[in-house]
This record gives C-alpha cells, structure tokens and sequence, in this order.
C-alpha cells in the first residue's frame, strides 16, 4: 500500500512473496501515469478539478491487475503469477475469485472455504469447479441482463452469430468473506435499511459478459478476443431436447467486464466499466472516436450494417427474459445494437495511451477498452439514505454540488456497456443508480445479488422473474427539478407491483410536464417500465 506524504510516495513493503490484490505493493491514487502492472491502485482519497485521468487511470490499472495470468493452486486464488506478463496464457486473477454458483449453493449449502473449489457446479457432478462454467442453478439465469427492478431480470442479449451472450459474476476474497458472514446469520438479523450491510474494504466484485464463438467466427476474428476454450456451456438444444439443463464445451470470447471495488475513501465503490472495441460501431467523434471493427476488416459482434440500426425510443426495447417458463430459442433472431451516447473524451484518451504501451500493444488486451467510470463524491455518511451523489450522472438538483468539477447541466457521456445494460444506455440510467435503487437503499451495500438479497440459496427450479411491465401509480415529494433535460428526483412512497419507497431520478416525457414542478411539491405521477419514465404528473399539493 502507498501514502502520498509531503510530496514523496511512502511503501508498506510485503513481508512475503504473496501479496493479495486488496493490497497491493507501491500504488498511489494520483500517480496518473498508464502502467503495465500486476499491482492495481488501492484508491482515489481525491481528485483535481478535473477528475477523469485519476479514475481512468484506476480502472485500467485494475483491469490489468485482475487481468493478468494467475497463481493456478487453490490456496493462492486471486493472486497474480508474478513470473508471468500479461499476455501469457493460463485463467486470469478475476477468474480464480470465487463464482457465484459456489457460494450460493443449492439448498442453501454452505460454500466451500475461500482456498478451495469444493462444491456442486450448474452443469453437473461430472464438471469441477475450476473449470470455466456458464450455467445457473436458478434456470437459464445467466442468460438475462440485470434491471432496475430488485429480483427481476431484462431481457437476453443475442450476437449477430445467433447465440445468446452469457453473464458471470465473481467476488474476490474479501467480498467472498462478507458473502459468507451475512449468509451464516440468522434470518432476523439479515441486513436491511435499519441494520445496513457493510462489506468489507477492498471488496470486489466482477461480472464479464460472453459471447460463444461458432463456426462463423474464424481464426482471425478469434484472435482479436480473450478467448477460454473448451468452457462448459449452457447447451439450447440439447437443453430444450433433454428437458433439463445439459452442458457442452464451447469456445468464448470475453465482450464485456464490469469491475466493482470499495475503498476506504469511496465506500460507495468505484465503477469502471470494459467492452472489447468490435461490440458495436463507434459513437464518438474526432479525438474521441473509438475503434471501427469494420476499418480492421472486422465484423461488430452486435451489430449488422446492411441492417437498419435500433429504433430508440427512448432505449432499444428490451425481449422477455429468459426462464423456465420462457425458454430460450434455438436460432434467435440477432440483437442491433449501438451506442446512445458517445464514451467521455478523457476516456478515450487515457485508452489510446494505454493502447501505446508496449506490454500491452501485442497483447489481445489492447483490444478493449474503459467505457464508463462512475465513483461517489459525498461518500459520508455511508448507509442507504446516501447514494454517494455519484458522477458522472444525471442529478435534477444542479445547485448543489459534492464536488466543484459536478456540474448538472454536463454534456450527457456513456455510462453503460453495450453488452450489459443494452437496453437501459440513457440517463438515469447508470451502474451506481441502479445498484443504489436495487440494492444501497435496501441496507445492501451496493451489492445487487438476488441471492443476497432473498436470504436463501436458489433452488434449481427456480425462474427468474422479468421486469415489470406497465404503468405504475405513484406519490411522492419532489426533492430535485431539471426542466431544461426533462428530469424530476422524487421522494415517493411504495410503488405497488414496481419498487419500495426511496428517493430516485425520474425522466419525464414529454418534458412540458416538468415546467409547472417545483421542489417541495406533493405529487401524483405514473412510472411506465420498462425505462421508468413518468408520463403523467399533477401536483396534489404545493410546496409551502
């Protein structure tokens, strides 16, 4: 760990040769240099006026650091194989955290301690947990994107090869350790917003998005991808033939890496967010551009240019999800996808300085690239009346600042990946605003895991539950005005059938609605999901 201290870095050097990743050795938050290390930042305690290099800069040190080849026994998961560079061959540090299909078992068997890979795998006894597994115990649950709905699902994502993109999630030690010491309390004394969650610092989690290979997807398209061949794979067909769950070895290809880290001085956590660059056509421009798959003869794996592009209206509409009751098809129809909104100028620019680094450069790895960071500028007090007043993000109160580089009248930039929030790209949407409505401001720390959450281990029947459709009425005290952009923050009630009570960012359309709001007033409205869009709205009493 390193301590910026009159001027000079200060190292805690490690006793031994082991040094976990929540600990890593002589890395300070405003060294904003891009390096190629198996060491990632410990945190950002502060930031200049203009705050992007040092959080660029973190994620892409840890993108790296969980990036890197890793130590292979089960008594050193998540540590980086320090006698490797990064584009040596082997599982990555983030694939040797534990999954989440080991520590939420079936029948609500404890885990396996964290030094092993003991424990029931999804696709069946014959399958070990080192082995690379896209399956769930709660059906066809990794199929679906996550929602802005606790314990409900969006819809699936479909590559222009015809198959469905798949989700895993990963925890490291120290979140796997907060997992296992909530999940061994008794039900009454399970989180909640009196009693909130607090996980341990340096928590971490990760959730990579997949994309299976066919026979379409030759060698040179293969090599542009971080590709785990041979992974044991939901099988469609012989699912659907068998009546149940049947896994086959499948190459894939990583498209998508969220990563989620709580420090010290953000116990909100800090967000960062990597696509590979062939997702979908680039949305930005000049300086800001990103790269074009189709200029490197290359074909975008969610996006087909003899086709018309998506309708946004506001968002690409979301499919069903995917469950028991919903299975899903042996030769769906490909998803069109593009980017709403183009990838803040200052992350492409610390991109493009990394792309240039020679350990990186020859690598596959300088074939993705950070297209979101969010962190929270009001991190006390740290509880579920606190959403950190995240940024970058739409806020409808422009006058009150966390930190002076906020501004609420900012150019809307990117927050989300296209192969995970696909349907949910615009404001308000964005990763802390979800986690905070599904999860902070139930007394869960940010940590969006349904298992978690319910108090009880899947059962293997179980299917998920898609999102809400429909108008939902609502009351509340509007607390945050924007008419210029057309949003209200409101303090409203239960929501029947959609979300509890809490305070949330709403978009109104059509914006006229907003003009006769003020903050203070008492109002009815109706939220249509998905989306959460306000389409009606009357002022049931006036602010005093």
């Amino acid at each position: 760990m390193a301590r910026k201290m009159g001027g000079r870095a200060h190292c805690i050097s490690a006793v031994a040769a082991l040094v976990a990743l929540t600990t890593p050795v002589c890395a300070w938050a405003e060294d904003i240099a891009p390096k190629v290390l198996p060491d990632r930042i410990e945190d950002v305690p502060s930031t200049r006026p203009d705050p992007f290099p040092a959080f660029a800069n973190f994620a892409w040190r840890a993108f790296i650091a969980l990036s890197w080849p890793s130590l292979t026994d089960p008594a050193h998961r998540g540590l980086p194989d320090r006698s490797k560079k990064l584009g040596d061959p082997g599982p990555r540090v983030w694939e040797t955290f534990k999954s989440r299909s080991e520590i939420f078992q079936p029948r609500d068997a404890a885990p396996a301690k964290w030094a092993s890979y003991a424990g029931e795998n999804p696709c069946g006894p014959r399958v070990n947990n080192r082995t690379k597994t896209l399956s769930a115990f709660n059906a066809y649950a990794d199929f679906n994107q996550a929602s802005f709905t606790t314990g409900h699902f969006s819809g699936p994502l479909v590559a222009q090869n015809g198959a469905y993109t798949r989700y895993e999630s990963r925890f490291n030690e120290a979140e796997f350790d907060s997992l296992v010491d909530y999940r061994g309390r008794k039900k009454e004394d399970q989180p909640d917003r009196d009693h909130p969650a607090q996980f341990n610092l340096g928590s971490i989690a990760v959730k990579a998005a997949w994309r299976i290979l066919t026979d379409v997807d030759t060698p040179a398209v293969r090599q542009r991808y971080y590709v785990v061949r041979n992974a044991e794979v939901l099988d469609v067909a012989e699912s659907l033939k068998a009546g149940a769950g049947v896994c086959s070895k499948r190459d894939i290809a990583l498209v998508g890496l969220h990563i989620m880290i709580k420090t010290r001085y953000r116990p909100q956590w800090i967000w960062s967010s990597f696509e590979h660059i062939d997702n979908v056509p680039p949305a930005g421009s000049g300086e800001a551009r990103e790269p074009d798959a189709a200029e490197a003869h290359a074909p975008y794996s969610y996006y087909d240019a003899s086709k018309p592009p998506p309708v946004m209206a506001p968002e690409i509409a979301a499919p069903a999800s995917i469950s028991a009751l919903n299975p899903p098809k042996i030769d769906p129809e490909p998803t069109q996808v593009v980017r709403k909104l183009p990838i803040n100028p200052e992350i492409m620019t610390m991109n493009r300085a990394y792309w240039a680094l020679p350990d990186l450069r020859d690598t596959v790895w300088k074939n993705y690239m950070l297209v979101a960071s969010q962190w929270p500028t009001e991190p006390q007090p740290n509880g579920p009346q606190n959403d950190g007043r995240y940024f970058p993000g739409f806020r409808a109160d422009a006058n009150t600042p966390g930190e002076p580089y906020q501004q609420g009248d900012a150019p809307l930039q990117n927050l989300a990946n296209t192969a995970m929030e696909t349907y949910a790209q615009g404001a308000p949407s964005s990763c802390m605003a979800c986690h905070h409505v599904v999860s902070n401001d139930l007394g869960h720390d940010f940590v969006a895991i349904s298992e978690f959450q319910g108090g009880e281990a899947p059962a293997k029947t179980e299917p998920p539950q898609s999102e809400p459709h429909g108008r939902f009425p609502a009351v509340g005290i509007v607390t945050g005005v924007n008419p210029a952009k057309g949003y209200l923050t409101i303090s409203h009630e239960d929501i029947k059938g959609l979300m509890p009570a809490m305070e949330m960012t709403f978009r109104v359309e059509p914006r006229a609605l907003v003009t006769e709001i003020h903050r203070g007033d008492k109002i009815d409205f109706t939220v249509e999901s998905p989306g959460f869009v306000i389409r009606t709205v009357k002022v049931i009493e006036h602010a005093p």
